[in-house]
């Protein structure tokens, strides 16, 4: 098969793989997307990121529509208020800051970031607070 189809495929394979997540947990672009970028395409962090925001658009208009047209689940006012402060946090501060630190700098970060969210998502850090607070009253008895 030639090579530009076989690339195709992967983008496409990818794609669907991120799209199935976004739709499903809300998440994608930065999640699994730039990751992918990084690991199976070589970018570098600056370039995923905001190849990955580019890729969004699309996945995110068509999630949308699909969870509001079919299943009313939209809070329309939450959005409206995030989406305000999501342009402004990426033109004031998230594309600035993509493109001045590090490439390594970018990757670790965005590493502790997932790894922090993925112990607050399964609930870690709430076991933890409760195991230390029966070792407190334990010890105060």
């Amino acid at each position: 098969m030639p090579a530009v189809i076989v690339s195709f495929l992967k983008y496409i394979g990818v794609g669907v793989a991120v799209g199935t997540a976004s739709g499903l947990f809300g998440i994608g672009g930065g999640a699994l997307m730039v990751p992918a970028l990084i690991f199976l395409w070589h970018k570098e962090p600056n370039i995923a990121v905001a190849t990955s925001l580019a890729v969004i658009i699309p996945g995110s208009i068509a999630g949308v529509l699909r969870h509001h047209f079919s299943y009313g689940a939209v809070d329309w006012r939450v959005a409206a208020g995030l989406m305000v402060g999501t342009v402004v946090g990426t033109m004031a501060f998230g594309a600035p800051l993509a493109n001045y630190l590090p490439a390594e700098t970018l990757k670790k970060a965005f590493g502790v970031f997932l790894v922090i969210t993925g112990l607050r998502l399964i609930g870690a850090f709430e076991f933890i607070s409760a195991q230390a607070g029966g070792l407190v009253r334990l010890i105060n008895g």
